[in-house]
């Protein structure tokens, strides 16, 4: 009896350091893979008037996002890891559409970004517009790169389904916000580069709200294979 005891307070210390160091591990990857836009994130300002430089340096983190969000969906799913390998295989699988969408995307936010910037000086009216479509292409953002590490999706494809998802899995949106938001927080309030050793846990929670939308996508393939295959017979 005495053993079991101490074991039943033994293992909740020893799961949570082990998710310290899942958590750890997959952010300091992250940073690796982010290198550049890292030293940039440092010993530049970041604010709208230096948005191009930031915009180059941050071109190449798809990948790192893809591997990212598939780390952490796997650990959600299996409760456990192997940090290096897992990420380092998921960038490489995710190489070609992490970077194709990310090119896309991320150059939509700096030109809304920008868009931003010029508005706010020149016509204020259309402000509030502009920042709901930095919002809307975030949201979108939060669905879009846990899809494509779940499914083989192409990228047309990929933009449908994460702008479905949001209206479809409404409460999960909030949650995703929420989480985005809490980062901004974190970044306002604490000292900036605080912010890079919450990516990995920020990313837990987002696909850790994405267990019931996969389902339910899981689900919808399942039957649309089926019904083509019916078609077929």
């Amino acid at each position: 009896m005495g053993g079991e005891w101490k074991w039943g307070i033994d293992r909740p210390l020893y799961v949570a350091l082990q998710y310290i160091y899942y958590f750890l591990m997959t952010n300091i990857y992250f940073m690796l893979a982010n290198i550049l836009f890292l030293v940039i994130f440092l010993f530049v300002e970041l604010t709208l008037d230096n948005i191009l430089l930031f915009y180059l340096a941050l071109l190449p983190a798809g990948p790192a996002f893809a591997a990212l969000f598939a780390s952490m969906g796997k650990l959600v799913r299996e409760k456990e890891i192997s940090p290096t390998k897992d990420f380092w295989s998921y960038y490489k699988k995710n190489f070609m559409i992490g970077t194709k969408y990310w090119l896309l995307k991320w150059t939509i936010l700096v030109i809304l970004l920008l868009d931003l910037r010029y508005t706010g000086f020149n016509i204020q009216v259309l402000t509030p517009i502009i920042f709901i479509l930095i919002i809307v292409a975030l949201l979108i953002l939060l669905y879009a790169f846990p899809i494509l590490t779940r499914f083989e999706v192409k990228i047309k494809n990929l933009w449908l389904v994460a702008i479905y998802a949001n209206f479809k899995f409404f409460k999960t949106t909030l949650l995703n916000l929420s989480t985005f938001v809490s980062l901004g927080v974190i970044y306002y309030f604490a000292p900036s580069i605080t912010i890079w050793f919450c990516m990995s846990i920020a990313t837990f929670f987002i696909m850790f709200n994405m267990r019931k939308p996969f389902e339910v996508m899981e689900l919808e393939m399942s039957n649309e294979n089926k019904e083509r295959k019916d078609e077929k017979a």
